[in-house]
């Protein structure tokens, strides 16, 4: 399967000086190499191959895939909950914020499937990123506690539960198509502690209000 071309982090440095550009072309092929071929596959000559580099100029930035792995998950999480962020702003509810947070996120991965992939795989994969998930999370996680919504202890355990129905529910279906985007939801509310018919109720009304436009 050919990769596909990224321009994510090429239009990040636009202007910029050659080095941080030539980083950038990394960072792109990273995303559709890895996402092709998945990362234990993946060697670093492809990388420098779809990015039309030559091999050693890999390693005036990177010591191996691992740290590029880092950099580019990083990068996507950076550009992905931007993205979530400004649409939650003012949202004080959160079961609301934790399933328009997640049916953006699946939204998304419509759009750019591969960055998610990618996403997935680095969070899985990256300590640092696991630990900064968990404090992404943490704080709708904790506000739903506090409102009496969810019963449950925020840790790692539980986000890569969170992360691994999300993860799921797209390779079940990559289009992440509307009956998967809610059931997914409610799965997650069920996951923090809320009944069948109460997660039910409460992502139709964030639909109805947030999605259905």
């Amino acid at each position: 399967m050919a990769a596909n071309t990224h321009q994510l982090f090429r239009e990040q440095s636009t202007g910029k000086k050659k080095r941080e550009r030539t980083r950038s072309a990394l960072l792109d092929s990273a995303i559709s190499v890895f996402a092709s071929k998945g990362f234990e596959a993946t060697r670093i000559i492809d990388i420098t191959n779809h990015a039309a580099l030559a091999n050693g100029t890999f390693y005036n930035y990177y010591q191996d895939k691992d740290e590029l792995l880092r950099d580019v998950a990083t990068g996507l999480a950076v550009e992905i909950t931007g993205r979530i962020n400004d649409e939650m702003e003012g949202l004080t509810h959160g079961p609301t914020r934790v399933v328009l947070a997640t049916a953006r996120l699946l939204q998304i991965a419509r759009q750019e499937p591969e960055w998610i992939n990618v996403l997935m795989e680095g969070v899985f994969i990256v300590p640092e990123l696991q630990s900064a998930t968990v404090q992404y999370l943490r704080q709708d996680l904790e506000m739903g506690i506090k409102q009496g919504h969810f019963n449950v202890t925020v840790n790692l355990l539980l986000v890569n539960q969170i992360l691994s129905l999300i993860r799921t529910a797209l390779l079940l279906d990559p289009q992440a198509g509307d009956n998967t985007m809610a059931q997914t939801c409610e799965a997650i509310l069920r996951l923090l502690g809320s009944t069948p018919a109460k997660a039910m109720k409460q992502v139709s009304s964030v639909f109805q209000r947030h999605l259905e436009n």
